[in-house]
């Protein structure tokens, strides 16, 4: 038996995963865009220096707008699908397993991003979007398709364990 008090604090990394997104979505509209803006042009540098794309400054503000919108849902599916994960962790530790533990996770993890989006209603320049709660839920399907493909042909990997175990 798991000491109680390892069972509360298994739920630590998804409670700072949780606040991290709060205060994300809490950053007014333009202030998100200048930090996604900022993300786009680090992402640029990288592919210009491992001479993926040729970067010259004139590009540069264009190529920033055009990845705009790709970067920011792409961030809102990661942060989301890290959640699911860390959510799968707290709940295997209270011994939830299989499709519950998976189904379990899924849903906590949509309940939040239904939850962000209404905090986005208050935030100045943000709206809360349905279509955005189905992409940020695109993750933890993703993270959950996955699991559930490992489970079921994990045979052939040779590895078990009791967080990915079926019961």
């Amino acid at each position: 038996m798991k000491h109680p008090l390892i069972k509360y604090l298994a739920w630590l990394p998804a409670v700072s995963i949780a606040i991290a997104i709060f205060m994300f979505s809490a950053q007014p509209a333009d202030e998100s865009t200048v930090t996604s803006d900022r993300t786009s042009e680090i992402l640029l540098y990288i592919a210009n220096k491992l001479n993926i794309i040729d970067l010259d400054h004139e590009n540069l503000e264009h190529l920033c707008e055009v990845m705009s919108a790709p970067v920011r849902k792409s961030a809102h599916m990661l942060e989301f699908a890290v959640l699911d994960l860390s959510v799968l962790f707290a709940l295997s530790l209270w011994d939830m397993h299989g499709r519950k533990l998976l189904l379990t996770a899924l849903g906590l993890t949509f309940l939040y991003a239904c939850s962000d989006e209404i905090h986005q209603l208050f935030v100045p320049g943000r709206a809360g979007m349905v279509q955005d709660v189905m992409i940020d839920s695109i993750g933890p399907a993703v993270v959950t398709g996955c699991i559930a493909c490992f489970k079921k042909y994990r045979s052939r990997f040779r590895c078990s364990g009791k967080f990915l175990s079926c019961k």
